[in-house]
């Protein structure tokens, strides 16, 4: 299962980051691709969540290539907006429109102290913040299926207390086969209640977890837990990045 957490310092706050995510039953490679990048100019962060199919198979190269299309126009200082749609075009351009990318956006902008959520996925993201949950589920499109396809855009301040969860679809369909469904909001308060301390590696390690319960340790469908908490604490002006990546033996 591999899992990487990052700290850094916003004034005052930190953003903490946890990342789980584990391929499907039988798969030795996990379709889903997520990238966080550093924003030019000091301005923040992003992490960009892309799930790829051609002909609706799995396709961890289009996941890949639709990533890191969109970090490298982020890195140059393109808008979030305008990476997606060019990216989209392009996907399309190569493929004909046989390929689709489910395509999850969540920018931390320090120059206009915002968080800034796009969307090209038709499953929500859970925002929880001032001791609401909300989420963001309106409709929009998988980039790459058509041409000129645009983002659904969604914007909140940068506040202590913070917890953004995106995940992918092989975790929102867990469980259907049995007949049961995975509930995020309540998972990540079962966590908070418990202890509000818990970091956001614990959070997306324990959604992953439970996704993986539900489907009976056999998941249907490639799986990946983003988890971003905004906490107001000062550990220091250190950047931290850790990673837990399993090497499985090619002979076995």
């Amino acid at each position: 299962m591999p899992r990487f957490v990052l700290y850094d310092k916003i004034w005052a706050m930190e953003i903490r980051i946890g990342v789980s995510k584990t391929a499907r039953c039988s798969s030795d490679d996990s379709a889903d691709t997520i990238d966080i990048i550093e924003r030019p100019a000091g301005g923040g962060y992003s992490v960009v969540l892309s799930d790829g199919s051609v002909n609706g198979q799995d396709s961890k190269v289009v996941s890949f290539m639709t990533a890191n299309k969109i970090s490298a126009l982020i890195s140059e200082g393109v808008r979030d907006s305008t990476a997606i749609r060019a990216t989209s075009d392009q996907l399309y351009t190569t493929y004909n429109g046989s390929a689709q990318a489910l395509l999850y956006v969540i920018s931390v902008d320090l120059v206009t102290d915002t968080i800034v959520i796009s969307r090209n996925n038709p499953y929500p993201i859970y925002c929880y913040q001032r001791g609401k949950f909300i989420d963001w589920s309106n409709d929009s499109q998988p980039i790459g299926s058509s041409k000129h396809i645009q983002p659904s855009i969604s914007e909140i301040a940068i506040e202590a207390g913070t917890i953004i969860v995106m995940v992918t679809d092989g975790v929102f369909k867990a469980g259907q086969e049995y007949g049961t469904e995975i509930d995020i909001p309540m998972l990540v308060q079962s966590m908070i209640d418990d202890d509000n301390a818990t970091s956001a590696q614990e959070i997306s390690d324990f959604i992953l977890n439970q996704a993986l319960l539900l489907d009976e340790a056999k998941p249907k469908n490639d799986m990946c837990v983003m988890v971003m908490r905004i906490l107001d604490e000062n550990s220091g002006c250190i950047r931290k990045f850790t990673y837990l990546l399993p090497i499985d033996d090619p002979l076995r």
